[in-house]
């Protein structure tokens, strides 16, 4: 028997179709299975089980794959669960793939108590989960005949009928049934989520956003977590045009760890392309620098990659209009936007350098020089200008009079019969 992946269970992959539809008080059960049909009831009470503070909130972390601490919280109450130990117990070994565990909690519960609906539905659901379709249907209608139609098994039809193509419209009516039965209910929770989330996809295959917004964000209600459901939220209001609001929900997932760099980049890109359409130049830039950020490239940016580079040169003309007009704070912030805007934009780091320097902000200073220098260094570029006297000069004023002292020493090494070479010797001798 395969081992059920995490996703398998938490039923985000039942494809295998199941043969013939469920009416109200019917088992699923494929051709020849002999399943009943339409009990004369449905048993109104679920049967009893522990409603203690820690079993309610051990369920409901099984139910919802949180799964810290739960075999040490359930070696805790396994003698006051009696029964639904094991079957809890099997729920937590199905998300661990261990399957011959999951076989022998559930022969062992079904052993202890034959007539109980519990033992029937969580294996049932489990069944379902993993693709085995007839096992599930085979399992309803045995506990079906044990303890007729409990809102346990009516549970379980719901979760089954999740399992079948187009199955989830149906599916959330059964477990909802359920609910009515027994608004307590546990291991409801993520099959509801589960069924909205599809519906939410059918939506939007249809060409209908709106409708799969409101599923989607139900989905979410149910079970805030699951990154399915929330990438599939970004595509919902990315479809809608609210690209910004896609582009939060992609960088908290990117936040948590769920590395959605790519869709996140693209997102930037489509967030920034909507703003400009909307003559908000500035988030646009934004959007597009937020992008180059992420990884896409110039070739992949398009258009934006210009886009960028030409305000980026036009924030730089700017700073030099104010840094001639004696305004070195203007100057300033217009040199820092230009860098911002575009990294590479060597001659605005340089511009920045000569305005920090001038404000006597050192150490800042020189770290503009540095990657001015170490970037020209690196492609091969013949700077117009004594960068790495500028930067020595910044980092003695620093008191950092031992590196300015490695810069020039640095330039005589790689350049003995460089432009700068006597310019670079006589600083040199005097910092000595």
């Amino acid at each position: 028997m395969r081992a059920p992946s995490p996703a398998t269970l938490a039923l985000l992959l039942c494809v295998a179709p199941l043969v013939g539809a469920c009416s109200d008080g019917e088992v699923a059960g494929g051709a020849g299975t002999g399943a009943p049909a339409r009990p004369a009831v449905v048993e109104t009470r679920s049967f009893e089980r522990l409603e203690s503070e820690a079993a309610r909130a051990l369920r409901r972390d099984l139910d919802l794959g949180r799964l810290d601490d739960a075999s040490a919280r359930l070696a805790e109450l396994r003698d006051a669960l009696g029964v639904e130990a094991d079957l809890l117990a099997a729920r937590l070994a199905a998300f661990q793939g261990q399957d011959v565990e999951v076989l022998r909690r559930l022969e062992t519960a079904r052993t202890a108590a034959p007539q109980d609906p519990r033992v029937y539905a969580t294996a049932a659901e489990l069944s379902a989960a993993a693709g085995r379709l007839e096992t599930a249907a085979a399992e309803l209608r045995r506990g079906m005949e044990a303890a007729g139609l409990t809102p346990e098994l009516l549970r379980a039809q719901g979760v089954v009928e999740l399992c079948q193509s187009g199955g989830a419209k149906r599916g959330l009516e059964l477990l909802e049934r359920a609910r009515g039965y027994d608004a307590e209910l546990p291991f409801t929770e993520r099959p509801r989520a589960q069924a909205h989330l599809l519906l939410a996809k059918s939506a939007l295959s249809e060409a209908r956003p709106k409708a799969a917004l409101e599923a989607v964000r139900r989905s979410l209600e149910l079970d805030p977590k699951d990154v399915d459901a929330r990438l599939f939220l970004a595509d919902v209001l990315a479809a809608l045009q609210d690209f910004e609001g896609a582009v939060r929900v992609l960088e908290a997932l990117n936040g948590e760890g769920y590395g959605r760099d790519v869709e996140l980049a693209e997102m930037y890109k489509r967030a920034a392309l909507g703003a400009l359409l909307e003559h908000r130049r500035d988030q646009a830039l934004e959007y597009f620098r937020l992008a180059r950020l992420a990884g896409l490239d110039d070739e992949q940016l398009g258009s934006g990659a210009q886009i960028l580079a030409d305000a980026a040169v036009e924030a730089m003309e700017q700073g030099v209009h104010a840094y001639e007009a004696g305004d070195l704070a203007t100057a300033r912030l217009r040199f820092e936007h230009a860098v911002h805007l575009d990294d590479s934009l060597l001659v605005a780091h340089n511009h920045l350098a000569v305005v920090l320097f001038q404000q006597r902000e050192f150490l800042p200073a020189a770290t503009q020089w540095r990657l001015v220098l170490d970037q020209a260094r690196a492609e091969g570029l013949e700077l117009p200008e004594p960068v790495h006297v500028f930067l020595a000069k910044a980092l003695y004023a620093a008191d950092e009079q031992g590196a300015a002292k490695q810069v020039l020493q640095d330039y005589l090494e790689r350049e003995p019969e460089g432009e700068y070479r006597e310019t670079t010797e006589a600083l040199l001798s005097e910092l000595e």
